[in-house]
């Protein structure tokens, strides 16, 4: 492979990742907004519930771009993904300590590989097999 092909194939990977990362964030930003916007309350087990199928979808989604935009292995570029999004996740979780409900904690933290795997599965679907 000449130089100038790895190193597009590199970029275009890592931008595979920024991409979806930027997702999750935006994803969630938009579903806050949408939450004030539409007058769901700022607090409460209602507004965690919304939070956490928002970051659900976000996860699903980012997942299915990391694995559609990847040049080459996008089981492998979603594993890196599942990778970067569990580190993130699990340093959130020790941050919110006690504050939050278990049940919100958990459902971060549990969500997240079911996110990945339908996400990817999503985006393999029609894409030919190696």
């Amino acid at each position: 492979m000449p130089l100038k092909s790895g190193f597009t194939m590199a970029l275009r990977s890592v931008l595979a990742l920024v991409l979806a990362l930027a997702m999750v964030v935006l994803a969630n930003l938009g579903g806050g907004g949408l939450a004030d916007a539409t007058g769901f309350p700022r607090a409460g087990e209602a507004r965690l519930a919304w939070d956490l199928c928002w970051f659900f979808l976000a996860g699903l989604f980012a997942a299915w771009i990391v694995a559609k935009l990847a040049p080459r292995a996008p089981r492998s570029h979603a594993v890196v993904f599942f990778a970067l999004m569990l580190v993130a996740t699990v340093l959130a979780v020790i941050r919110l300590g006690d504050d939050w409900p278990r049940w919100f904690s958990g459902g971060l933290l549990l969500s997240l590989p079911l996110q990945v795997l339908l996400g990817t599965k999503w985006a393999m679907r029609g894409r030919k097999q190696p």
